[in-house]
């Protein structure tokens, strides 16, 4: 099947950056992949639509794209810890809600790789905290205090400790975020919150986002609508689809697999998990159960921030119904580029879970410029899949 009128909606992860980076990082990406794919996609400039929708349009020689960038930054954003007190409140909430109450062996039954990531800003904080103290006792030790009356001495140890362990703290802040990990830190603590109904704000978000995408799905110019979720954002379109098929009952809107949701690097059970997740489960469910949507659900092993080739919806203990629930499918990042380019970006872990939204050095089945603006529908892309 042809496409010529495609409708893309993309839901970010939980990036604090807004609808310029990826509009950007689309523009620069997709020009790099011409060279791959030979599509030669025209990409306009970004318009604001709505108060949390940005859309620029993709064109190429058979296929017009709409794609909309649904934005939840401003939200993104109240929930991101900056300074060390919020650091050490979304600490104390990880070890609360994964540590303390045993959680942590389902997520490590579940997957290695996010047991290992969730640990890591633990350690990371504690090691941080230690080094600091222990170089500013130490410093303290070293000043010449011995002309000083006792209480002098004190009071000048005090100060040096304060003020050394300040310092060594901001130091630690600084390559905390080069390393991003505070990143996976705030994630997890938003995930807790998020189950708990915490979040201000996200369950309008939520409904907003359900009628954009069922607004596209009612028009019939649009001959494919994919909807594509990456990273915490594949937690955000489970319950806006949800709320998108309970209003579309007619299975004509949905005739050959026109409608398509697209997961990316999916972390879905940090909030499935969660015993208080109970409305998610259950719009989480509702989907497993449907098979007019074609979910295609793309994880990669070398990805340390997802849950790689995890069914999300029986990982919970959900039953998934006939012809539904998502296709579990690898990008194979490691066929796609250059064995020292590859290297290079197993190296880069941060790099590689934004893998899924860039160009690649050789072609593939997994293309994400030719799934938003190649001719192609996506049930015949299927037929590339290994």
């Amino acid at each position: 099947m042809t496409v010529k009128q495609r409708q893309v909606f993309y839901i970010h992860g939980f990036d604090p950056r807004g609808a310029s980076h990826y509009h950007g990082l689309y523009r620069s990406q997709s020009k790099q992949q011409t060279k791959i794919n030979g599509l030669n996609i025209g990409v306009s400039r970004r318009r604001r639509r709505s108060a949390h929708s940005h859309h620029w349009q993709l064109s190429t020689a058979h296929t017009h794209t709409d794609y909309c960038y649904l934005g939840w930054d401003d939200i993104i954003r109240a929930n991101w810890a900056r300074g060390w007190p919020d650091i050490l409140l979304d600490l104390c909430s990880f070890l609360w809600a994964y540590i303390i109450s045993g959680r942590v062996v389902t997520f490590a039954r579940a997957s290695r790789k996010q047991l290992i990531a969730g640990f890591y800003p633990v350690v990371y904080i504690l090691l941080g905290i230690a080094l600091s103290l222990g170089l500013a006792f130490q410093a303290a030790a070293l000043l010449p205090t011995a002309a000083l009356p006792l209480w002098g001495q004190g009071l000048l140890q005090a100060i040096a400790i304060v003020a050394v362990t300040w310092l060594a703290m901001q130091g630690v802040k600084r390559l905390g975020d080069r390393l991003a990990v505070f990143w996976l830190l705030r994630i997890y603590a938003f995930s807790a919150r998020w189950a708990r109904g915490k979040v201000p704000g996200l369950n309008q978000r939520v409904q907003d986002f359900a009628g954009d995408i069922g607004r596209a799905i009612q028009n019939r110019d649009n001959d494919e609508i994919v909807i594509i979720a990456h990273s915490v954002g594949t937690m955000v379109v489970i319950p806006a689809m949800a709320q998108v098929l309970a209003s579309l009952p007619r299975a004509e809107l949905f005739a050959n697999k026109r409608v398509v949701l697209l997961t990316l690097g999916e972390c879905i059970p940090l909030i499935s998990f969660h015993p208080a997740a109970r409305d998610f489960r259950a719009a989480l469910g509702q989907l497993g159960q449907d098979p007019r949507l074609l979910w295609l659900d793309y994880t990669a092993p070398t990805d340390g921030a997802c849950f790689p080739l995890l069914d999300p919806v029986t990982s919970c203990g959900l039953p998934r119904g006939p012809n539904a629930g998502p296709r579990l499918l690898s990008p194979r990042f490691f066929t796609l580029y250059e064995a020292n380019h590859y290297k290079q970006l197993r190296r880069a872990w941060y790099t590689m879970h934004f893998l899924y939204l860039m160009a690649t050095d050789k072609p593939g089945p997994y293309d994400f410029f030719a799934f938003t603006a190649g001719p192609l529908a996506m049930t015949h892309r299927l037929k590339e899949q290994p």
